[in-house]
């Protein structure tokens, strides 16, 4: 009888460990990660001096976070000094005191008052309680309100500022934009620091249309980035608007979220047995709260792949150089779906960063696929 007492506590120990170890691998996907701070070993009004790492030295124009308040966009690499380890980049704006420390970051405009926009900061009446939006117009205050709006939702572990970037391609196209927030991302009102990949997230983007809707828009493009095309999946299934959708936008879109997952876990060495009981953890009712969740969250559900939807004309841009999000996966998509996807590959370029390494190349890009819709969303 001892042995058996001894054998059951250890199975009760295992199972304790291993549910441990899929609660880390969970909190891996829907928790916001550290920060990663890069020192600043000089600057002047026209470049700042930073050590040589992948990032640093990467060709286009990106956003440095001051470690306090500011921020900073830099531009070209101006020289590499390989003996010293150092790299030296122009400086196109800064706001605030450079820090002696920044984070590297995709988010070349801090706020829309860097971009010399007509905007606005509105209030979305979300589930969950008020949550901020910028609305920005074309053509200033006295132009006529435009009868297409553009949604452009965000990814996981940042915030609306990502979203800025597709905002000047919209504007070309005479499209008013809405930037909203949503729970989870520090802005809008605090329902704990888990993402749901886009499965509780997405009525708040709703709201956002709701608002649209409410202000003239006759016609909605939503603009999805990286997860926010996650919350565009659901948007085509369950959004009241949906029959004004007359186009989409994904940019380094999370397509499947299994796929993604499995790739970045078997880069990290982890077994894919423990990987798939961490999704199927997510999707059960009675497990989803002991790791973190609030809700169950079935990735296969939210899957453009095994849970495909009914498509507007879809642009998707993606780079083969995307590392968090497999390439194949949107060219697997795109061959899918010929009459209705328009793949279209940068240059190679980090998660979400396809603007930052050509933004004429990714801006033109958008506009010229808008010339092509009609008014009734379909293809000309």
């Amino acid at each position: 009888m001892t042995i058996v007492w001894w054998v059951l506590g250890v199975l009760v120990v295992l199972a304790a460990a291993f549910l441990l170890v899929v609660r880390k691998v969970v909190g891996k996907i829907v928790l916001p990660g550290g920060d990663r701070w890069t020192p600043v070993l000089e600057t002047t009004d026209d470049s700042i001096r930073l050590p040589i790492t992948d990032d640093t030295v990467r060709p286009g124009e990106y956003g440095l976070w001051h470690d306090g308040t500011g921020h900073t966009t830099v531009g070209p690499v101006l020289d590499v000094d390989e003996a010293a380890g150092t790299v030296r980049r122009a400086v196109v704006r800064t706001t605030g005191d450079v820090s002696t420390r920044v984070r590297w970051s995709g988010h070349v405009h801090p706020d829309p008052a860097a971009m010399d926009v007509d905007w606005a900061e509105v209030d979305l009446a979300t589930p969950v309680g008020p949550a901020p939006a910028w609305v920005i117009r074309p053509g200033g205050p006295e132009a006529a309100p435009a009868a297409t709006w553009a949604v452009h939702v965000h990814g996981i572990r940042t915030t609306r500022v990502t979203a800025l970037r597709t905002v000047p391609a919209a504007l070309e196209a005479g499209w008013t934009s809405i930037v909203p927030s949503f729970r989870g991302d520090g802005e809008a009102p605090w329902q704990g620091r888990a993402s749901h990949l886009g499965a509780r997230e997405w009525p708040d983007v709703e709201a956002a249309l709701d608002h649209a809707v409410a202000n003239g828009a006759e016609r909605l493009v939503i603009v999805g980035w990286s997860m926010g095309a996650t919350i565009t999946h659901e948007l085509l299934a369950r959004s009241a608007h949906r029959d004004r959708f007359v186009g989409l936008v994904l940019v380094s879109p999370a397509l499947d979220w299994a796929t993604t997952v499995r790739s970045q876990a078997g880069r990290a060495g982890l077994p894919g047995f423990v990987v798939g009981a961490a999704l199927r953890a997510m999707a059960l009712p009675l497990v989803c709260r002991l790791v973190g969740l609030r809700s169950p969250v079935d990735v296969r559900a939210l899957s453009w792949l095994h849970t495909p939807r009914s498509l507007p004309p879809t642009l998707l841009i993606h780079s083969s150089g995307d590392t968090t999000v497999p390439f194949a996966v949107s060219r697997e998509f795109a061959d899918a779906h010929p009459d209705t996807v328009t793949l279209a590959v940068s240059e190679p370029a980090e998660h979400a960063w396809e603007r930052n390494v050509d933004a004429v190349w990714f801006d033109t890009t958008i506009t010229t696929w808008a010339r092509s819709l009609d008014h009734t969303g379909t293809m000309e």
